[in-house]
């Protein structure tokens, strides 16, 4: 067994044996950087293609990710809609109507069709997609077929019921219940009862479906933007925006002539929209946005002395077929 003895920790100890040491640690720190400085500057590896994209679907696969058929929060879902009709809109109101921006609107129209197929997590728990609104009104009335051919004029005779009693009785007229297919169903055969009554759950359930899209739908304006944005992306109705634009900027320095005749142009190419897409007539926001330009219009006339039919003019850039007030 060795001893340490007194001469050996003054070897250790040793001014000179301690300055050795430190020196030791510097060169060794110096080399490292050194080489982590070179190893920077060194050329890097090129992957090819193949191989970077092999690498990407790996790491793909493993990071966690949900599933294709979870569902996530209507507002957070329909952000990317959002951003991308605010982008469309900020170039229009910059005076950019060109390719870029029509392209734009069709990227806006672009998100709200993925928005339709996403699964929306709604607060009772159920998951809905957007789209399957018409299919399930579709269905409403498909089973409601089914059940007028299994138990024909039985809710007509129904209504015509209650009809006559609220006639002989005016106040019975809120006590009594609406006619129902469940009502029918309950005076229905007992040969086809029972499946009229699952007809009934059927079309129940579809209704009730119809109407939680709806309602989501309404909540993020669906039906609107997605007409909207159909009229930014065609040729039409990017002409419309650009002349109804100009129009304003005309009116802000009194060049009400020029703004007189960008009105006209634009409530033409409305027209051509409308007549194009006959469901734009039907959505009560682009009225109203249409009446307001018509006001504006009214006002410039008025400037100029010129007389105008509100009505007729709002019938004809609309194209309906019922006669619209201003």
């Amino acid at each position: 067994m060795s001893h340490i003895t007194s001469r050996d920790v003054r070897f250790w100890h040793h001014p000179s044996r301690i300055l050795l040491a430190e020196e030791s640690i510097l060169a060794a720190a110096v080399v490292a950087a050194g080489c982590l400085y070179l190893f920077a500057w060194l050329p890097k590896p090129i992957m090819p293609p193949a191989a970077t994209s092999a690498a990407q679907k790996l790491k793909a696969s493993l990071s966690p990710r949900p599933g294709v058929n979870a569902a996530v929060p209507l507002i957070a879902a329909s952000q990317p809609m959002m951003r991308a009709i605010r982008h469309a809109q900020k170039r229009e109101a910059r005076g950019m109507f060109d390719e870029s921006t029509r392209a734009a609107w069709q990227a806006a129209s672009d998100e709200i069709r993925k928005l339709s197929v996403v699964p929306i997590a709604t607060s009772d728990g159920r998951v809905i997609r957007l789209w399957m609104r018409e299919g399930e009104e579709e269905r409403v009335a498909s089973i409601q077929t089914v059940l007028e051919e299994l138990l024909p004029g039985r809710f007509a005779a129904l209504e015509e019921q209650r009809r006559a009693a609220v006639a002989a009785d005016p106040s019975l007229d809120e006590s009594l219940p609406e006619v129902t297919w469940f009502a029918v169903v309950d005076g229905a055969p007992a040969g086809v009862r029972e499946q009229a009554f699952n007809l009934c759950m059927l079309r129940e359930e579809a209704r009730k479906t119809a109407a939680v899209i709806a309602k989501h739908r309404d909540l993020v304006g669906y039906d609107h933007w997605k007409a909207a944005c159909a009229i930014g992306a065609s040729q039409a109705g990017l002409q419309a925006h650009a002349a109804l634009w100009r129009a304003g900027y005309d009116v802000v320095f009194a060049q009400f002539d020029l703004a007189k005749d960008a009105y006209e142009e634009g409530f033409q190419a409305w027209r051509a929209v409308c007549d194009a897409s006959p469901e734009m007539r039907s959505d009560p926001l682009l009225i109203s946005e249409m009446k307001e330009h018509l006001e504006r219009y009214h006002e410039v006339l008025a400037t100029l002395q010129e007389p105008i039919d509100s009505q007729a003019l709002l019938q004809d850039v609309l194209g309906g077929l019922e006669p619209v007030a201003l």
